[in-house]
């Protein structure tokens, strides 16, 4: 059984309304917390003060996601399909490119300093690139009928490599440089958090039912279905796997975040203080001064609360 439910270090409630996406923004001087809203705007929190900084304001519908690159380039994600890539002049923030990209709620994700993948339409995969500003390759499969819209995307780190999941309930394991399909798992339908761990060769997926799929990936690049976690309520939403592997996240539909051991996945605990649905997980990769020195776990919900944890200890 899961312990019961710890509390957490400290809530930020502000005035934000429900929280799609957080990030947290470390360098040698500046420990911040961005939170991306439904109401389109970039909220910014001083992690040694708990203060609101100030707001990036944005004329666009709900942010999606949260992403920066080199410190001093931000990119947001807005639903409706539009892009805005930020530049850091002195302390605040100036939008310099739009792009639109497909209409979707799939998440782009980091492939390289200069690239990033995003939906497009068709059942397709883009590498965007930051350079050119256009997407130069696509992966798109002949092979699959009927894959639906991309629902998650994971790259492999310090590999040419990435895992796509589609809404008929299939995930690919790309080889993106040579645009080829190497393998394929079959998972339930409506997948919509996916994670994956290259240290122990193994990732979750999950989606609107109560089961969270745990596959692996052998040496020859093979996709094979390896246990299942049943929990009591039905609705993933996000899974993160911690840095240094050793506990998996889990937000859900009922307001839940469980914790398990991602070696024995074994629950550890179930944290209950948001409200609605938990939209996203984060973790610090620096140790925040104010917290202890510690690193911190942030979570965010449909409540418009952002939750940290210390779950390091």
């Amino acid at each position: 059984m899961a312990i019961p439910s710890p509390d957490p270090k400290y809530v930020f409630r502000g005035d934000m309304d429900c929280v799609n996406c957080i990030l947290f923004q470390m360098t040698p001087n500046v420990e911040n917390l961005y939170a991306g809203t439904a109401e389109g705007n970039v909220h910014i929190w001083d992690l040694n003060t708990n203060r609101e900084l100030y707001q990036i304001k944005s004329e666009e519908d709900s942010c999606l996601n949260l992403q920066n690159l080199r410190n001093d380039t931000l990119l947001v994600q807005h639903k409706c399909g539009l892009m805005k890539i930020y530049k850091k002049r002195e302390t605040q923030w100036t939008a310099y490119k739009f792009i639109n990209i497909h209409c979707h709620f799939c998440r782009f994700k980091i492939f390289s300093e200069n690239e990033i993948f995003v939906p497009v339409k068709e059942s397709t995969v883009g590498i965007l690139s930051l350079n050119t500003f256009s997407v130069e390759l696509k992966l798109n499969s002949c092979n699959f009928k009927n894959l639906g819209e991309v629902m998650a995307i994971k790259p492999l780190k310090n590999e040419k490599l990435v895992l796509v999941a589609y809404e008929a309930g299939e995930l690919i394991l790309w080889d993106v440089r040579q645009s080829k399909v190497l393998s394929s798992l079959t998972v339930e339908t409506c997948p919509m958090a996916l994670d994956f761990d290259t240290t122990l060769s193994k990732g979750a997926i999950a989606g609107p039912t109560n089961n969270i799929q745990i596959f692996s990936l052998s040496v020859d690049h093979l996709l094979h279905n390896k246990n299942k976690i049943t929990m009591t309520n039905p609705g993933t939403s996000i899974i993160t796997i911690r840095p240094d592997a050793k506990i998996m996240a889990v937000g859900g539909w009922d307001s839940r975040i469980r914790l398990y051991s991602w070696k024995t996945l074994k629950p550890l605990a179930v944290l209950n203080q948001h409200k609605d649905t938990v939209h996203d997980i984060s973790y610090s990769i620096e140790r925040i001064k104010a917290y202890d020195n510690k690193f911190i776990m942030a979570t965010a919900a449909k409540d418009g609360y952002i939750a940290l944890w210390d779950i390091y200890n």
